[in-house]
């Protein structure tokens, strides 16, 4: 029985948060490099279009279209136009001043850097491996599958107006791409009806969400290529899958995470030594009593754990420089893995590049075959034909009827000219063997060519000269 994974990828901007912005206030730059693949402003959208049908290279022969016009930003526009026009106009008769009216909810949208314009949203069923071992016309089924689902997604969160779907079956493994914008409903601020991201896709919504949509793809799937497939299970903890392009390098990650780990556990340890030693030092300095001379001296049992504390100080101070060298080395592989990361992007890039050549390949090559083998049958048929024709003219260029030898010899003499028969045809009508047949014209023919090659070899022997 197989098991699939199953990815609801949601895409999302995680700079717009107010930790990021905080962070990238402290940083030289002023950014961060969290995760910002949501749909912000008319820009990121432009790109999504390009990508979802292939602008870039123009090659839509494995892209499917199953809601849209094909252009996402016309989509997106339109959807716009529909929900909000009303809003707009009813929000705009009740400001005083022009400067407070919105002209475009569109572009005011795009230009607020606190709102997604749109959201995408990225399903997948199966990963690499396992579609690694299906053909092409496997792969297209899962079209029907991704119908279904962009049918359940709009019943479940009717919220979410989609405007555009598309599968795409020319990488790694068939996916689907919908984008759509979320609406709420009933504002006492601004206009009545807005977009609302937050307020449609919350943490609590996305699990129910996905837990749904995780259902209903399996049954489709099940129904679709009549098998009955399971789902692997969710991690524990997880409110959303990862989807498979924000993986890379995962197990070099969890083996970083894992040294992170330690490395806090040890320092910990540190930290209770720490305050154990202080707590030492506090008991030490209690029991310490003044002489008659208000001077304080320690018994030689205090100074001997006095010694034994300062001894440990000493030690956790060279395990603490242990640490920050090996924080800093965390860093350094941090950079590491981050252009590892870019690295493995591109070259699953390149991978799906040469998946989808070899699949235009195989596919051309198929088509040679036919058109070879098709060929071959057709030059054959025509060699039988000819030599037909070729023991006709031999049969009747030498009939015991007068008339009918000269005509016919005639005929073959305006054959050669014209380029119709060969030399060597046109000598075996002439000289043709004792019994007139197909077989023994053939045989004829074939003498006559090895009698030309033994001819030409003798020739070229006899005719050598040195440059």
């Amino acid at each position: 029985m197989e098991t699939l994974s199953y990815s609801f990828h949601l895409g999302s901007d995680q700079n717009k948060s107010k930790y990021a912005k905080n962070k990238s206030k402290k940083n030289l730059s002023g950014t961060t490099s969290y995760a910002k693949n949501g749909i912000q402003n008319y820009a990121q959208l432009s790109k999504v279009n390009k990508h979802d049908f292939r602008l870039y290279d123009e090659d839509t022969q494995y892209i499917y279209g199953l809601l849209g016009s094909g252009n996402v930003i016309f989509d997106v526009k339109e959807t716009y136009k529909n929900e909000f026009e009303e809003s707009r106009l009813e929000y705009n008769k009740k400001q005083s001043r022009p400067s407070r009216m919105i002209d475009d909810y569109f572009k005011h949208v795009s230009d607020d850097e606190q709102k997604d314009l749109a959201c995408e949203i990225i399903i997948e069923l199966g990963n690499k491996e396992f579609w690694d071992t299906k053909d092409l016309d496997y792969k297209e089924k899962m079209v029907d599958v991704f119908r279904e689902q962009v049918s359940d997604l709009s019943k479940k969160v009717p919220a979410f107006k989609i405007c555009s779907a598309v599968v795409h079956l020319d990488e790694t493994s068939p996916h689907l791409h919908i984008v759509g914008v979320p609406i709420k409903y009933d504002n006492t601020r601004g206009m009545r009806k807005q977009v609302g991201k937050s307020v449609v896709f919350t943490k609590s919504s996305l699990a129910n969400i996905q837990d749904y949509m995780r259902e209903r793809c399996i049954e489709s799937y099940n129904n679709v290529y009549g098998l009955n497939a399971k789902l692997k299970e969710k991690q524990e903890g997880r409110k959303y899958n990862i989807h498979g392009k924000d993986m890379k390098n995962y197990n070099e990650l969890m083996k970083q995470i894992e040294v992170n780990k330690k490395s806090m556990e040890k320092a910990k340890e540190i930290i209770e030594k720490l305050d154990n030693t202080s707590k030492d030092l506090d008991s030490i300095i209690i029991d310490v009593d003044p002489d008659e001379s208000n001077n304080y001296t320690l018994t030689e049992e205090q100074m001997v754990r006095f010694v034994e504390l300062n001894n440990e100080v000493q030690e956790l101070e060279r395990e603490f420089t242990n640490l920050q060298e090996i924080f800093t080395e965390l860093s350094k592989i941090k950079g590491d893995i981050e252009y590892l990361n870019q690295r493995n992007y591109e070259l699953i890039k390149q991978n799906d590049s040469v998946i989808k050549e070899k699949q235009d390949m195989e596919k051309k090559l198929k088509d040679l075959n036919r058109s070879s083998h098709f060929l071959k049958s057709y030059i054959k048929q025509k060699e039988e034909d000819h030599l037909e024709l070729v023991t006709f003219l031999c049969h009747m260029a030498n009939s015991d009827d007068y008339i009918a030898s000269r005509t016919y010899k005639k005929i073959a003499d305006d054959l050669k000219e014209k380029g119709f028969i060969s030399n060597k045809e046109h000598r075996v009508i002439f000289n043709p063997p004792r019994i007139i047949n197909k077989s023994e014209v053939n045989k004829a023919l074939s003498s006559i060519n090895r009698e030309m090659d033994k001819s030409a070899e003798e020739y070229y022997k006899d005719n050598t000269y040195e440059l």
